[in-house]
Parts: structure tokens; sequence; C-alpha cells
């Protein structure tokens, strides 16, 4: 099994999320990725969607854990994400967002349709459609099932 340990943004821009997923994929994600080694969080974040995105990010508050598991090229892998709130530099509109990772895609998907995008860990859902607004300090977590 891998295990990754990875840095997250909710970025809500009116009552949209921004997503990414891998292109061809249905599964979406949050944007942000892996913590190197001896990395912050926050940090790892703000250098994650800069070279995904060429964007600045101001990270905020740690919101929360995600936890998640999957199968890749038929190998158990596992995320701890730490999630932040977030907000593009400059962005306060859904505008388009260019990947600049060719095998990735970003888009704005509506808070109340966030199922149809089958955004992962799916404990997210609703959670974000709950409103967090404030910290929660949640543990999503796909992994007791």
């Amino acid at each position: 099994m891998s295990l990754h340990y990875s840095s997250r943004a909710l970025i809500q821009v009116q009552d949209k999320i921004l997503l990414v997923r891998r292109i061809g994929e249905r599964m979406s994600f949050l944007p942000g990725g892996h913590v190197e080694l001896g990395e912050a969080a926050a940090t790892a974040l703000v250098r994650e969607i800069a070279e995904e995105t060429g964007l600045n990010v101001i990270v905020g508050s740690l919101i929360g854990v995600a936890e998640n598991d999957w199968l890749e090229g038929g190998q158990p892998q596992a995320e701890i994400a730490l999630v932040f709130r977030a907000k593009l530099e400059g962005i306060s509109e859904a505008l388009k967002v260019e990947s600049k990772e060719p095998h990735l895609e970003f888009f704005w998907a509506e808070v109340a349709a966030l199922d149809e995008y089958q955004l992962y860990p799916v404990a997210l859902r609703d959670l974000i459609r709950g409103g967090m607004h404030h910290y929660q300090g949640f543990v999503a977590s796909d992994l007791d099932k």
C-alpha cells in the first residue's frame, strides 16, 4: 500500500467549489497535492496550485482532515489530506481555471451538485453542502465503511 500525505484547498466562489479531475475520469477531488518531506502543508498547497494552474492561492484556516482509499493499477492507495479554506488571488467569480498539467482539468461545480461530479472522499460532499463557515475540526473518512 502507498500512503499519500496531501494538502487540499476548499476554494469557494459564490455557490461554486473549484474541483479537479484527471482527464477522462469522472471522479473529482479538491485542488492541491503531495506535501514534500520537511515542507509545511500550507506551503505545499501554495506550491501545488501554482504548479498546476499558475495562480497564487491565499491559504486560510485549516478546516479538517480528509481520509480516502482507492485502487490504482491494482495497488491499494491511501491519502491523508489536510483541508484548508483558501482563495485564488484576484479571483472573485468562477472564471475558467486553466491547467498547466496535461493530465488534469479544473472546473467549478455547484455545491448542490457535488454527487454529480463524484467528489472524493465522499464524506466531504455533505460537509461542504452543510456550509463549512466555521472551524469544525472534522475528519472526513471513507475508510470506516
